[in-house]
């Protein structure tokens, strides 16, 4: 049952810190959003660009202007999402409490952070296409259903290797092979860590769908719950993972 107690672990530590949560979430969150928003103004680029019944740029706006836009916010979407986790990582595993409004901001770490993420990525994506490009191939419903299969396998992949990422963190960086005699004989505990956390994930959208009845308290419940604690259930099950694998923590 490592897997349900890696989960479970994840969890509660997210929920018996609430109040680290909030500190390390919010600010970086409301700089993002201020700095999108600037961007936004500064490339002079109306709302009506979001409109659904829109139909092409509209007068002024052109395509150079709105990627350099699309491409600035995503941009800034990444150093925050890369703040926020090197952030819990650092609170979790080296007791780094944030102070003030703000986490620190380590540009290093993130950076660090950011290149080996890509890199488990791209390991991701070329792991798939033989096997995925042959099966798409070959069609009908024994093919996806092989598919599926093969995705859960190198989705347990990637987990055995993305110790590496809380490591880079908090700068005490391992290799791909580390991760991976570290976590040697644990794909079941990983696939059943996996498909708890995707079954908490239908509950909790299951819930958003019932608060969705409930006048302002309901929506803002909605946003606590999927912009604040799910994401940070999902870096704390890394920084679990590395505690249990790397530093040999016992699970309480």
């Amino acid at each position: 049952m490592l897997g349900w107690k890696i989960f479970a672990h994840s969890v509660r530590m997210v929920f018996g810190n609430l109040q680290q949560v909030l500190q390390i979430t919010v600010g970086p969150a409301l700089i993002g959003a201020v700095a999108i928003v600037a961007i936004f103004m500064a490339l002079g680029i109306p709302p009506e660009v979001f409109e659904t019944s829109q139909t092409g740029f509209p007068e002024g706006v052109s395509t150079g202007s709105f990627l350099m836009f699309l491409f600035s916010a995503i941009a800034v979407i990444l150093v925050i999402m890369f703040w926020i986790a090197v952030s819990w990582h650092r609170f979790i595993l080296l007791e780094e409490y944030p102070s003030g409004i703000l986490p620190t901001f380590r540009f290093d770490r993130i950076l660090a952070y950011f290149g080996r993420l890509l890199l488990l990525g791209l390991m991701l994506i070329i792991g798939y296409f033989p096997a995925g490009m042959v099966l798409s191939a070959v069609g009908g419903g024994l093919a996806l259903g092989l598919i599926i299969i093969y995705v859960l396998f190198l989705l347990v992949c990637f987990y055995r290797l993305s110790i590496i990422l809380p490591a880079a963190a908090i700068g005490h960086p391992i290799t791909l092979a580390e991760a991976w005699n570290s976590t040697r004989e644990t794909g079941g505990a990983i696939l059943l860590m996996l498909l708890v956390a995707f079954v908490f994930q239908l509950i909790v959208q299951f819930l958003f769908t019932l608060l969705a009845f409930i006048p302002i308290l309901g929506p803002l419940l909605s946003v606590f719950l999927g912009t604040l604690v799910l994401p940070m259930i999902n870096v704390s099950i890394l920084t679990t993972m590395y505690g249990i694998f790397i530093e040999k923590r016992e699970l309480t």
